[in-house]
């Protein structure tokens, strides 16, 4: 399988601890060890699994959409959607961008009370398979790049995004994730949240991809069959 690179964006422990997933493409991601079921309700599954060297657990949350993987990408590459179906996203913008494959993100994560504010660079890279029908968004978060302020500064978080196209009018997503939210958060309150973040993002996710500003979107390609652009853009 060959790949090549794109973009999304995503904001966490809260926004960035949703928005980094799991390092590696499609056959690098492990799908079956030591993973616990921790819910399954309306078509979306949430496993957990504890991580060498790390008190926080990584999880693996997954979903069947009845859209397109043009429409997902959609609403991952308009950040001005991050506030509707990222759980707790107060807001995102894209602040660099090296190609359409390719983005950096600023994104800010609103906490509940007496808890700090989070914020992250998000560096979002896409792949994809040469018949296009399978899609990786790696992401990470970066140090750099946007001055520090009051809030805490999320610098450990990497996750993957995997879509796959069924070929039935749906694309089951496959979402890896592991994250530290910095600062003095307890490691039991972090991992509690392991269920609400992905299976509320996810769920929202499920609703915003039917609209026709999204289901509407094609993505463009160059002479070489390269991901470039959108073709047809209506966020």
């Amino acid at each position: 399988m060959q790949f090549g690179t794109t973009r999304t964006s995503f904001i966490g422990l809260c926004c960035s601890f949703l928005f980094t997933v799991s390092s590696n493409s499609f056959a690098n991601n492990d799908f079956s060890n030591n993973w616990s079921l921790e819910k399954e309700d309306d078509g979306i599954k949430i496993s957990s699994r504890e991580i060498a060297h790390s008190d926080f657990r990584e999880f693996k949350a997954e979903v069947t959409l009845e859209t397109s993987i043009d429409a997902i990408l959609a609403v991952f590459q308009d950040p001005d959607s991050f506030t509707r179906w990222v759980h707790q996203c107060s807001s995102a913008e894209i602040i660099q961008q090296d190609s359409f494959l390719d983005v950096y993100v600023y994104q800010v994560s609103d906490m509940p009370l007496l808890v700090s504010d989070r914020d992250v660079v998000i560096h979002d890279v896409y792949t994809y398979s040469d018949d296009y029908k399978q899609w990786s968004i790696d992401v990470q978060a970066v140090e750099g790049m946007v001055a520090e302020t009051d809030m805490v500064r999320v610098t450990k978080s990497q996750g993957t995004y995997n879509l796959y196209d069924m070929e039935n009018g749906t694309v089951q997503i496959v979402w890896f994730q592991h994250a530290d939210p910095g600062g003095a958060l307890p490691s039991w309150l972090v991992n509690s949240l392991i269920v609400d973040l992905p299976f509320n993002t996810l769920n929202n996710l499920r609703e915003l991809v039917k609209e026709a500003q999204y289901a509407t979107s094609k993505i463009g390609y160059d002479e070489n069959g390269v991901p470039t652009h959108w073709a047809v853009k209506n966020f």
